[in-house]
């Protein structure tokens, strides 16, 4: 499903701080998977994965063309913050992701850098519909993807 992009500056090996940060939040959503993504140029690429990611086809610098990803509609606010059933949502269910990876329950907020451009996203996915998740769970997400950006920063991990 997804092809080796090139770094572009992104995580190389995603420091021990990424990795927990990415662990809180898909153990506190009871999630199968976190991630940070990068976007490069019209790619999505995964640079830090946490959790059940193989079962999703998805790895590390690896990544798919971002006008098909979640992550770019969640940032234009074509697709709500929190989609709990991905397969029955309008707007999720007929996209090729969904199927390919097997998408059941999505959560993804945007990785803002200082100066304001967007990193990419930080999501959890599931292969279950979650009825439960709700726009309360954002908060979390938020926090985490404002530390997230100040680690990316700190490493000189920026595009």
């Amino acid at each position: 499903m997804s092809e080796q992009i090139p770094s572009m500056g992104g995580l190389h090996q995603p420091p021990e701080k990424i990795k927990s940060l990415l662990s809180l939040v898909r153990e506190s959503l009871q999630m199968d998977v976190a991630f940070v993504s990068e976007f490069a140029g019209d790619q999505l690429v995964f640079r830090a994965l946490e959790g059940d990611a193989e079962s999703f086809g998805w790895r590390e610098e690896e990544g798919f063309p971002l006008d098909k990803s979640y992550c770019k509609r969640v940032l234009d606010g074509r697709l709500p913050n929190v989609v709990p059933d991905a397969r029955s949502e309008d707007l999720t269910k007929d996209l090729w992701v969904t199927s390919e990876a097997d998408i059941g329950s999505y959560v993804a907020v945007p990785v803002v850098l200082s100066d304001g451009r967007p990193y990419g996203t930080l999501c959890c996915a599931s292969h279950k519909a979650d009825p439960g998740l709700r726009e309360r769970d954002l908060g979390l997400m938020e926090g985490v993807a404002r530390e997230l950006s100040r680690q990316i920063q700190r490493e000189g991990l920026r595009k």
